[in-house]
């Protein structure tokens, strides 16, 4: 077939741009530096986060986490902070992972990390927001619904727009572009990066996680957050992260990108169970949980 007959409208053509600019999309975010390489202390901490005895974990990896002052001083900023209502009552390693448990310490290190290292480069104002409310509407859905390992799930439910983070900061003014054309056209984030870079922020997502090298547990649910049918045994965890995103969407708080309403994915409605009884249930909760962390803060707003 000759170069002529391969025309830029043609689905050939569009499909050969589309497979190169996937391609050099993924070899930029193959090429930072920074996001995929995490300080080694934190490697090692994903390597002894292991096993059922969770007690013994503390154990492991409370000296690993001292060995690295600034890795130190983040974890009680973040443990004692008015958002996870402890009034700085925490000054050990050991006490915050008592308190907060091991998957949602080190999300909360991971996601910190990722926001501090794009920070000062392009963003999505208000994904913070949005992130920090899907943890606290998954910990309300977890309770309403009597799931298991709800602090993991949080801790999915923080990082699971980490994509969104990497593209804004990578792309910038491309991004800004994908953000005016989901705003203008009234379409959801994920449609409009499809249509304009060819990849969805969850895709992004998925390359992170496999790079960090993170649990399945934590993962999973982190890549197929828009897909929950496709996460195999970690569909429960899926579906609750899924549910957590738009129930916060709902709410108003925060910014994902775009001003689309979802619709709740039929797997991830029946896989947790839901009805709208529950779901109310759910929301109200959240409600209540989220002007708590808002009070507490000094950001309470109507």
């Amino acid at each position: 077939m000759s170069h002529d007959d391969l025309g830029t409208d043609s689905p050939e053509a569009q499909q050969i741009l589309d497979d190169i600019g996937r391609r050099m999309l993924k070899r930029r975010v193959d090429a930072l530096k920074n996001l995929p390489t995490f300080p080694e202390s934190i490697l090692r901490i994903n390597q002894v986060i292991v096993g059922d005895a969770e007690e013994a974990s503390f154990e492991r990896v409370a000296p690993v986490i001292e060995t690295d002052p600034v890795l130190t001083a983040r974890i009680l900023r973040l443990v004692n902070s008015a958002f996870y209502g402890l009034s700085g009552g925490v000054s050990t390693v050991y006490d915050a992972l008592v308190m907060l448990g091991l998957d949602i310490v080190r999300g909360l290190i991971l996601s910190t990390n990722a926001m501090e290292m794009v920070e000062g480069r392009r963003g999505i104002r208000g994904l913070w927001e949005h992130s920090f409310g899907t943890a606290v509407a998954v910990i309300a859905l977890g309770k309403t619904l009597g799931l298991p390992r709800v602090k993991e799930l949080s801790a999915a439910a923080l990082m699971h727009d980490i994509g969104k983070m990497v593209l804004a900061s990578q792309l910038g003014r491309e991004y800004d572009q994908v953000m005016a054309h989901a705003l203008s056209k009234r379409v959801c984030i994920r449609e409009a990066e499809e249509t304009l870079i060819g990849v969805p922020h969850d895709e992004i997502g998925r390359w992170l996680v496999t790079r960090w090298r993170l649990p399945p547990g934590l993962a999973v649910p982190i890549a197929r957050h828009h897909e929950p049918s496709k996460a195999g045994k970690h569909g429960l965890a899926a579906s609750a992260v899924h549910v957590a995103d738009i129930m916060i969407r709902g709410y108003g708080f925060g910014f994902a990108g775009d001003d689309v309403m979802p619709l709740v994915d039929p797997y991830a409605w029946k896989t947790l169970g839901l009805n709208e009884k529950k779901l109310r249930r759910a929301v109200s909760e959240m409600h209540l949980d989220l002007q708590q962390a808002l009070v507490q803060a000094n950001l309470y707003v109507d």
